[in-house]
């Protein structure tokens, strides 16, 4: 197995073939010519299928490193760095659609953010929002690490920095930012979901992401390496099984008028 040698940026890049974003990208109301925000953009691959579409895109996160990378990549995009709990109408004006992957469980408090972001949407704009839950749900594990993985999970939502269940909350967050759900389904993923002994490169990736995660490492201090080994042990074993789950939620804006059906 290679070792956790690259960047944060090219482990980014190297993740993408994994994911279903032609799916994901075939259900939403997405046209030629609109304006559309890319939040918690990384490094810019899914801004770059966006603009392909023919939209005008502005891809948005706080990272200066990933909007970096993102900027040499994809030329014809403008990123800007920002904290997305600072977003409003103003500073870009409405859009036509808001697209966010893997950025919403860092925000805890997500009703609010959810709101927040769906005041810079025109009426009848579209939001689609994928995240995951359960990260670390996959068997085999003992008892008492599936016990110590649940209370991270707890630890770090109350603490306000991720929420690893965030996925489950999608749905519930879009609706009570007053938004329509057109659609909800999960999303295969060849990295997070997948069944069976996992692949080299899938391993590798595994790897770079338990080295960068330094309130896990916090959270089992001396035990961490017992927790790494055991954990890729289980995706390596022929039994694996993932309980993780990527969900993608769609919805639109009601005209005003409208607002008052919305289920």
């Amino acid at each position: 197995m290679a070792m956790a040698t690259t960047t944060l940026a090219e482990q980014y890049r190297a993740q993408e073939p994994w994911r279903s974003w032609d799916r994901a990208l075939s259900l939403l109301p997405l046209k030629a010519g609109q304006r559309v925000f890319d939040l918690g953009c990384g490094t810019g691959q899914m801004s770059g299928r966006l603009h392909r579409a023919g939209c005008e895109v502005i891809g948005i996160d706080a990272h200066g490193e990933l909007l970096d990378a993102a900027r040499r990549d994809v030329p014809g995009v403008r990123f800007e760095q920002l904290d997305l709990r600072q977003l409003t109408p103003q500073m870009f004006g409405l859009v036509d659609g808001i697209w966010s992957s893997f950025t919403a469980a860092y925000f805890t408090r997500l009703e609010d953010t959810v709101q927040s972001w769906a005041r810079c949407l025109a009426p009848k704009g579209w939001l689609a929002l994928v995240e995951m839950e359960d990260l670390f749900g996959h068997e085999p594990l003992s008892t008492e690490l599936k016990r110590d993985v649940r209370q991270f999970y707890e630890e770090s939502r109350v603490a306000g920095r991720y929420d690893f269940m965030s996925g489950v909350r999608l749905a519930h967050a879009v609706r009570e930012a007053g938004l329509r759900v057109v659609h909800h389904e999960a999303l295969p993923d060849r990295e997070l979901c997948f069944q069976g002994a996992a692949s080299n490169d899938v391993l590798t990736a595994w790897q770079n992401r338990l080295a960068r995660m330094g309130s896990l490492q916090s959270f089992f201090g001396a035990r961490f390496s017992f927790f790494e080994q055991a954990f890729l042990s289980a995706l390596r074993a022929a039994e694996h099984r993932s309980m993780t789950k990527v969900t993608l939620v769609v919805a639109v804006k009601l005209p005003s008028d409208l607002h008052k059906l919305s289920p």
